[in-house]
C-alpha cells in the first residue's frame, strides 16, 4: 500500500511555465501528483527584466490569452495558476509588489482548492519570502541552474535574495556539487538531487520506426536548447572535417545557427516533441553534449546525458561534466576538434551490446521517482524535527 502524502498540496513556484518543455519542476510533480499530492503550479513572472524581445512579445500574449482562465486544472491533481505580475522584476520595488500581488493570487487558488497542509517548493529564490504570506508548513528552495550567470539579471540584488531564500527555507536542493556548495553560507539543511529520466517514455525495450530512415549512419546527435553555451564552433569543425559523419540537431534554437545548418551532412530538426524523443535518440549512434567550459555549464545537470544512456547510446561530453558523476558511462573529451574526433571514432570503434546494456543499467537507477524518494526523505525528517 502506498504511504499517504506528507502534505495536502504543494505549491510550485516553476522557472518555466506549464505550457514549455518539461524540465525538473514538471517531473518532479508529475511524480507528486502520482504519488497523491494536490499541486499548485504557479507559471513565473521572471528573473529578468522584460526588454520586449520576440520571446518576451510571445509571452506576454500568451498570459493575455490565459487572464480569461487565470486558474485552470490540468490534469487529475494539478491546477494550473497564470498569475499577473508587473514587468519590473528586476527592481527591490517590483519584486516587492509582485511577491504581494502574487501572494494574493495564490491564497485565493488555495481557498478554491481547500488547501490546507501546504509545502513551497519554490525555484525561485525571490518567492521563497512567500512563505510569509502563505501559511505552509515547509520551504524547499530549488536550485538547477547558476542563476547569477543568467543574461539581463541584477546580479547584486540576486546575491541578496538568494541569501534570504536559504535562510528562510527549511530544505536547499541543488542538482549539482558545484551549485550545492554555491548556496549561500544561510543555507540549512543542504540535499544534492540531479536532474533524472523519465524511464517510461525512455524505454529502451519500446520498438518504433525510424524517424531519419533518410539520414545516413553514422548519425551523431545534439538535443536540447541551442543557446549561448552551444560550442558551434566545435560542431563546425567536426561537421567540415567529417563528411561521412551526418549531425542532427533537435531543439529550440536561441542563437544562430546558421552556419552549422547551411553544411550538407547537418540536419536541424527543430523542437522534437518529448514523445517523439525516444524513438530519435534510439534510432542514432552517438549522443553529444559539446557545452562549453564555464561557471553555468558546470553547475548544470543535464538530464539528456540520461536520455541518452536509458537508450543505450554513447554519450560524449565537453569537460564541463565530471564522468565519475555517471559511474564511468561517458566520455569526456576535450574541446578541441582532433581529439574530439578522435574519441567520437573510437566510441563507433569500440560501442557493443554489453555496453549497451550497462549504460541502460546505469539510468534504470536515475529516474525521477528515485530522485522524488531522496526529496520526501528529506522533508519527512525536516517535518519530524520542526
Amino acid at each position: 500500500m502506498s504511504k499517504a502524502p506528507l502534505f495536502d498540496t504543494i505549491v510550485c513556484l516553476p522557472i518555466t511555465e506549464w505550457a514549455g518543455l518539461p524540465h525538473n519542476s514538471r517531473h518532479l510533480m508529475n511524480e507528486a501528483e502520482r504519488r497523491g499530492y494536490r499541486v499548485l503550479w504557479v507559471d513565473p513572472i521572471g528573473l529578468r527584466s522584460a526588454r520586449l524581445q520576440r520571446k518576451d512579445v510571445k509571452k506576454l500574449t500568451r498570459r493575455l490569452r490565459q487572464f480569461r482562465r487565470p486558474f485552470a486544472q490540468v490534469s487529475d491533481r494539478i491546477w494550473r495558476l497564470a498569475p499577473f505580475g508587473i514587468p519590473l522584476q528586476g527592481t527591490q520595488l517590483g519584486t516587492a509588489l509582485n511577491r504581494r500581488l502574487l501572494a494574493l493570487q495564490i491564497r485565493r487558488a488555495l481557498r478554491k482548492l481547500g488547501a490546507e497542509r501546504l509545502l513551497l517548493w519554490s525555484y525561485s529564490p525571490h518567492l521563497v519570502k512567500l512563505r510569509e504570506k502563505i501559511e505552509c508548513d515547509l520551504a524547499l528552495y530549488y536550485r538547477t541552474d547558476d542563476y547569477l550567470s543568467a543574461p539581463g539579471v541584477n546580479v547584486s540584488r540576486l546575491r541578496k535574495l538568494e541569501s534570504e531564500a536559504a535562510a528562510l527555507a527549511d530544505i536547499c536542493v541543488a542538482a549539482n556539487e558545484l551549485s550545492l556548495a554555491d548556496l549561500p553560507a544561510s543555507a540549512h539543511r543542504r540535499l544534492l538531487v540531479r536532474n533524472g529520466v523519465d524511464l517510461n517514455l525512455f524505454d529502451a525495450g519500446s520498438r518504433s520506426d525510424d524517424p531519419i530512415a533518410r539520414v545516413a549512419h553514422p548519425r551523431l546527435l545534439v538535443i536540447g536548447t541551442f543557446e549561448r553555451w552551444i560550442d558551434l564552433e566545435l560542431i563546425h569543425s567536426l561537421a567540415l572535417a567529417h563528411s561521412e559523419w551526418s549531425l542532427l540537431l533537435g531543439g529550440e534554437r536561441k542563437i544562430d545557427i546558421d552556419t552549422l545548418t547551411d553544411l550538407p551532412n547537418v540536419t536541424y530538426l527543430g523542437q522534437v516533441p518529448l514523445a517523439q524523443l525516444p524513438a530519435l535518440v534510439r534510432s542514432c549512434d552517438i549522443g553529444l553534449v559539446p557545452h562549453r567550459v564555464e561557471p553555468f555549464t558546470t553547475r548544470m545537470s543535464p538530464g539528456k546525458i540520461y536520455q541518452y544512456l536509458a537508450m543505450g547510446l554513447p554519450v560524449l561530453c565537453t569537460p564541463f561534466v565530471d564522468p565519475a558523476i555517471f559511474a564511468g558511462q561517458i566520455t569526456v573529451a576535450a574541446a578541441e576538434p582532433g581529439v574530439f574526433a578522435k574519441a567520437i571514432e573510437d566510441l563507433l570503434h569500440s560501442d557493443s551490446a554489453e555496453l549497451a546494456a550497462a549504460r541502460r543499467k546505469f539510468a534504470a537507477e536515475q529516474s525521477w521517482p528515485a530522485r522524488f524518494d531522496v526529496i520526501e526523505a528529506k522533508l519527512a525528517r525536516a517535518l519530524t524535527s520542526e
